[in-house]
């Protein structure tokens, strides 16, 4: 609207000019009298065009400031996981982050920051018998259940996560008798849709539960629906459950939720074989290579602005 006042005043102002300059500049010979009205209107109509140049800059002036802060949160970036997200709190709950390699859609994770320093991704909690982790190919991939409660992360997620920035796993337990166990991986990597999220790397082991999950190392993801696993029978379907298996389990994390001996359960052999766990919870955690790397591109990304 202002544009539009200036360009008037203008016109208007070049206009009177016009009127009272000849092409030779012979203002004495041309101005009669009534040119002094003229000038006149022409000192008012300039008195009101530096009015309003000043308002005009005063709103450029405003329009490069606000295209200025557009600029910088569009720059802004929210964290990729949750040593960034929770870095002001240091409290577990649940975070949104956003990782370019899943989606440009932000998503919502757990983090835990209680264990070992805090700073994991929960990719899978088992708390009770309340959600059914007997569930079909899509279903795992997507990821189901509640953040707070009995949950999935989905393999699409994992496998982003994972394969872009070297992470770390680490595996709380309880049994029901309240015994506490852990098992910690310095690797953990999952691998494309393509390759049906085979568990392409479990590294150096750590804990007091058992290196039990090496053994599904090499080995693609199976639910009843997708059979991917090496023995003859269907382990997903006999076992009601999702998982890496081979020929079937030495960690079977995902099974039935029950509190007696079953071979069903959720198991890992090295704490009690075919007895049900009452709390498990895997997560994930940049290592100190990818939080150098994440640290770099960020620098990377600032220079550049």
């Amino acid at each position: 609207m202002y544009l539009g006042k200036l360009t008037v005043l203008q016109f208007i102002l070049i206009f009177a000019v016009k009127l009272c300059l000849s092409e030779n500049n012979e203002l004495g010979d041309i101005c009669e009298p009534e040119c002094d009205v003229s000038i006149d209107v022409i000192k008012h109509f300039a008195d009101k065009l530096g009015s309003v140049e000043q308002l005009v800059k005063g709103i450029f002036a405003g329009n490069e400031s606000l295209q200025a802060k557009s600029s910088l949160k569009m720059y802004e970036r929210l964290p990729t996981n949750c040593m960034e997200a929770a870095v002001d709190t240091f409290k577990s709950g649940i975070y949104e982050i956003q990782f370019e390699r899943f989606s440009e859609t932000p998503f919502s994770v757990w983090c835990d920051e209680e264990t070992d320093f805090g700073g994991w991704i929960v990719i899978q909690r088992r708390v009770n018998s309340d959600e059914s982790f007997y569930r079909p190919w899509l279903t795992y991939q997507k990821g189901f259940g509640n953040l707070s409660a009995n949950y999935w992360i989905g393999l699409e997620k994992l496998h982003a996560l994972t394969s872009s920035c070297e992470q770390e796993l680490y595996i709380k337990m309880e049994t029901f008798d309240d015994r506490n166990y852990y098992a910690k991986y310095d690797a953990f990597v999952v691998g494309s849709e393509n390759e049906d999220y085979v568990l392409r790397k479990v590294g150096k082991y750590s804990g007091n539960a058992g290196d039990y999950l090496k053994y599904h190392e090499g080995y693609k993801f199976s639910t009843y629906d997708r059979d991917n696993d090496k023995s003859d029978q269907n382990c997903a379907l006999l076992l009601t459950s999702g998982w890496w298996y081979q020929n079937c389990y030495w960690t079977n994390l995902n099974g039935d939720y029950e509190e007696k001996f079953t071979l069903k359960g959720v198991t890992l052999n090295g704490i009690e074989k075919n007895k049900s766990l009452k709390f498990v919870q895997m997560m994930i955690r940049p290592t100190e290579k990818c939080m150098l790397r994440l640290s770099m591109k960020s620098s990377f990304v600032q220079r550049k602005k």
